[in-house]
């Protein structure tokens, strides 16, 4: 509790030392507050309703600067001090029942309680020399003002194990404001802990006798009245005790010499006849034209009169006593009065009935000077806070413009300020649902806490002050005609205001950056850019036309706005120029082809013409595609790239269509077929070995249409073995004639011997073809045939014979065997294939298979068979004279027929089927590039780029993915993969 108030004081310090920060227009006019004196003891009785409204009046100067209300807020902390060190002491000294001592400043409650719980140390004290008037004290606790309770926090003191007693403050403690509120508050935090309580309460004896001061006990009800909001709940658990008693003696009526000492039950009687004229008194007032409050207050206070008039079967008074004063010097338990005194007091008190506490039994009312004290805080503390919410919001405001000022990435800093707007935005609603100041300020400065926005000062210790300084204010003052939500969040809707156009801002500026990374315009962003940097210098109009354009908006004045703040004209400007940036594109002498930028498309470089554009007549072996941000497939792969190497790292792939990426390796070329591989030119040459596929590497953690990406990298296919030649044509068969010829006729005795005994000597011409004919006559024949033959144009009678002789021709000889088919050859080796997928799967399909073996060449055909040759029929004729050969003659003509014996001729087998075996080549061997390299260099490339507030978050990502998933950096993984095997 006394924390609290310490952190009060500290609050209307800074109100006091801060004033400088505060708004002139805030601050009210001083107050005039009115403040009515509590009467003395011994003052003028008033009737209390007639005392309203009157009094002296102070002018307060109720604002911070002000001395008294700094010399208010130095003793307030002061007395909270003692306060929490008094609470401290006492905090394990409530039993289950407690005896509550209530009454006025002065009244005599620490004194009654000191005396019953047996204080040792009361001693009684002569006021002054000769007056007989003597008091209690104790050095410690016990004053001697009439009208200041010493006693400025209620105390606990245990009077058994189950019953402790309660010295409670004065009613309105008339030393200041601060005392009472103080006093009050401690009050408040002692009784919330009490479980079962009877109330003692406390009057001057003086002001319960009649004609005296009547008024100051209907005052001392009004207090009671106003503590207990249930006055008939406890009108039966209370007992009044009649204080400082004093000890004197009246003369009988017979007698006056006759002195006799007035007793305690004759003090009570009096005090009974005094409460039954009062109760007599009210309820004629109930008669009256009367405010409804008052009624209501005079009806309590008669039930709670005749409550305490009540007596026992004896008819002695069971809830009033008296307790007496000294009457002389010494400790108290020498006076037997008084020590019957005690006897009589505790009798009363402890038959007294306790009542069980509720929560809201209690109330805790304030004099009206208290009251306008509060009211005075109360304006303080609002016009303070009205002052801090300004300066809270000028806080966010420079929060926010750190923001856009320090960002490090556009991404980052939209993200936040979507956070932070909804969280302001959130936040505004609940405070127009606020109720009070505690739950407008924990609401702000847990906002504050949540978002991790550093502010100087500790506002948890003011979160703590507003939970009970507003809980204290309520009860005692009306703070709604001070305390408007509505009003002090204007304040952070300007703040919500101020980021909602930052926030559209970055909304803009990052669909800007989304709109001119597409494909459709990276793939015409030379002409783009043309379109909006020319010479150096940037076109206005061209940069407003494609922001608008690109970003879909309507809002021209932001762009506008855009172009007179520095910041943000460097910040739309830098997009594009970033964005439509011409790739890096080189070719070095090994035929490495190296395309690096922002975003890559494959079209850059798929073509012969752009391929040659750069690389000039270099072969191409490699190809390394390194993006910042996005690689575009948006072609198949030219036949070029066949076994070429490719390397693609990039954050986000994006397949343009249904793509192929084909490294698989060239097919072994054909051998040609006047190009026979053996000496004796008939066997085929084995097929050429098929070409190695280029490896492939890729890295990205976003895939976009990965399903329509096919990757090939397998061997070639080994080239086809050559043919077998043809067989040798087999010779021609001689023909009859050749025979003839060839078989070795001669010449003897002029006759001519055939070799199959055919004499003639006219052979040889006919064997020569001559075109002289011989002409034959045939006469009849009977055992022979006969003709004339005329010779010599004369006739004469012969007889002959005839001859045919038929010959056939040779069989053609078979052709040889054709020559043997090359072998297949061999297929090339598959490529290195590796993708490393850092995000969602790329679905992307990978083929890699070593190159299958050609086709085997054909066996040669055996060669043709020879010709046959042609067959002859000879014919001789013989002419006899008296069996006398006179004449033999021959005619040989060509049949023009082969023999047809040579047609069941048995043909050449085929051999058994093999290749030839020898001169096989093997594939090239296997290479992996060293894309350890290419992996460093994209390194680099990410690490150059890594503070671009285009693509910080991406590359962030991109890096912190690949360490989360292999625990390694982008050059390491080529050690991994791909060192081993090169």
């Amino acid at each position: 509790m006394i924390i609290f108030w310490t952190q009060i004081i500290t609050i209307l310090s800074i109100i006091g030392s801060q004033r400088s920060l505060a708004n002139p227009t805030l601050l009210a006019p001083p107050l005039e507050i009115t403040s009515t004196e509590n009467p003395g003891e011994h003052g003028a009785p008033q009737e209390i309703e007639e005392k309203e409204g009157k009094g002296p009046k102070h002018n307060w100067d109720c604002q911070a600067e002000s001395d008294f209300i700094q010399k208010q807020i130095a003793l307030t902390s002061k007395l909270l001090t003692d306060g929490e060190k008094a609470i401290q002491k006492q905090k394990d000294l409530l039993a289950d029942e407690t005896v509550l001592v209530l009454g006025k400043a002065g009244s005599g409650k620490t004194s009654l309680v000191q005396f019953l719980t047996q204080n040792p140390k009361l001693q009684s004290k002569i006021v002054e020399a000769g007056t007989g008037d003597y008091i209690i004290e104790d050095g410690e606790k016990i004053g001697t003002s009439a009208t200041e309770s010493f006693t400025l926090y209620p105390e606990l003191i245990n009077y058994n194990t189950s019953i402790s007693f309660c010295d409670s403050p004065g009613f309105h403690d008339s030393r200041s404001s601060a005392h009472e509120i103080v006093s009050m508050d401690v009050m408040k935090s002692t009784i919330s802990r009490f479980k079962r309580v009877k109330i003692v309460l406390l009057e001057n004896y003086s002001s319960l006798q009649y004609g005296l001061y009547k008024d100051n006990f209907i005052d001392t009800l009004h207090h009671l009245h106003d503590f207990l909001n249930d006055i008939d709940r406890y009108k039966d658990n209370i007992v009044l005790i009649a204080t400082k008693v004093p000890r004197t003696f009246i003369a009988t009526e017979d007698t006056a010499d006759v002195v006799t000492e007035v007793t305690d039950e004759m003090h009570i009687e009096s005090v009974m006849k005094y409460l039954n004229l009062t109760e007599s008194s009210i309820a004629e007032k109930l008669d009256q034209d009367i405010e409804e409050s008052k009624n209501d207050f005079y009806q309590k206070v008669i039930k709670l009169l005749q409550s305490l008039q009540a007596r026992d079967e004896n008819g002695k008074a069971t809830r009033v006593n008296v307790f007496r004063r000294p009457y002389k010097s010494g400790p108290l338990t020498n006076m037997a009065l008084l020590k019957k005194n005690k006897e009589s007091l505790t009798k009363t008190i402890m038959h007294l009935d306790s009542v069980e506490v509720l929560k809201n039994d209690f109330d805790f009312t304030l004099s009206n000077e208290a009251k306008m004290y509060l009211e005075c805080l109360l304006k303080l503390t609002s016009d303070n806070y009205k002052n801090e919410i300004n300066e809270v919001s000028f806080k966010l405001n420079e929060f926010v413009d750190r923001k856009v000022q320090n960002y490090t990435s556009f991404f980052q800093v939209l993200s936040e300020l979507e956070l932070l707007h909804d969280a302001l935005k959130k936040l505004s609603e609940n405070l127009d649902e606020t109720r009070d100041y505690n739950e407008f300020f924990e609401k702000i400065y847990g906002f504050i806490t949540d978002q991790k926005i550093p502010l100087p000062i500790n506002y948890n210790e003011r979160i703590h002050v507003l939970e009970k300084y507003e809980e204290m204010l309520s009860k005692f003052v009306n703070t709604s005609t001070v305390f408007i939500p509505s009003s002090w969040t204007h304040p952070i809707r300007q703040v919500i205001r101020s980021t909602k156009d930052e926030l559209q801002w970055y909304r803009a500026l990052n669909k800007f950056i989304s709109g001119l990374s597409n494909y459709e315009r990276q793939k015409n962003k030379t002409e783009i850019y043309s379109t909006v940097f020319r010479e150096g210098t940037t076109l206005s109009n061209g940069l407003m036309t494609l922001f608008m354009e690109v970003t879909e908006s309507t809002d021209l004045k932001q762009f506008i706005d855009a172009l007179s703040n520095p910041r943000k004209l460097s910040e739309v400007e830098a997009i594009p120029k970033t964005l439509l940036m011409q790739n890096n594109v080189t070719c070095d002498v090994d035929g490495k082809l190296i395309v690096k930028g922002f975003h890559v498309i494959l079209s850059e470089i798929n073509s012969d013409p752009l391929i040659q554009s750069h690389c000039s007549n270099i072969t191409v072996k490699e190809i390394s595609l390194q993006a910042v941000d996005t690689i575009f497939l948006d072609e198949d792969t030219i036949d070029n790239f066949k076994g070429v190497s490719m390397f693609i790292a990039a954050p986000k792939w994006e397949v343009i269509g249904q793509r192929r990426i084909v490294l698989s390796g060239q097919p072994g070329s054909e051998i040609s077929e006047d190009k026979l591989y053996v000496d004796n030119g008939k066997d085929g040459r084995p097929g050429l070995p098929g070409s190695n596929a280029g490896s492939f590497f890729g890295i990205g953690s976003q895939f976009l249409n990965g399903e329509n990406l096919y990757i090939e990298s397998n061997g070639g296919t080994g080239g086809p073995g050559s043919n077998g030649a043809k067989g040798k044509r087999g010779s021609n068969g001689l023909d009859a004639r050749d025979i003839f010829k060839a078989s070795g006729y001669h010449n003897e005795n002029s006759t001519f011997k055939f070799k199959a005994g055919a004499e003639t000597y006219d052979l040889v011409d006919s064997l020569k073809n001559s075109v002289y004919e011989k002409k034959l006559t045939l006469t009849s024949c009977y055992e022979t045939c006969s003709s004339n033959y005329y010779y010599n144009n004369y006739q004469r009678d012969i007889s002959t014979e005839v001859l045919v002789i038929m010959k056939e021709g040779e069989c053609g000889v078979g052709g040889n065997r054709g020559g043997l088919g090359g072998e297949a050859g061999i297929g090339g080796f598959a490529g290195d294939v590796k993708l490393i997928e850092l995000g969602n799967l790329s679905q992307i399909k990978i083929q890699n298979q070593n190159g299958s073996l050609g086709t085997r060449g054909r066996k040669g055909e055996n060669g043709d068979q020879g010709k046959d040759g042609i067959g002859m029929i000879c014919v001789q004729v013989e002419g006899f004279r008296d069996s006398t050969r006179v004449k033999s003659y021959w005619k040989c003509e060509s049949t023009n027929t082969t023999p047809p014996s040579c047609k069941t001729c048995p043909k050449l087998e085929q051999a058994v089927e093999n290749y030839v075996q020898n001169g096989i080549e093997q594939p090239a061997p296997k290479k992996t590039p060293d894309f350890v390299h290419y992996l460093l260099d994209y390194a680099i490339l990410l690490e150059a780029h890594s503070n671009n507030t285009i693509f910080k978050k991406k590359i962030t990502d991109f890096k912190a993915a690949s360490q989360k998933q292999y625990s390694y950096n982008l050059n390491e993984m080529g050690l991994l993969y791909f060192k081993k095997s090169a």
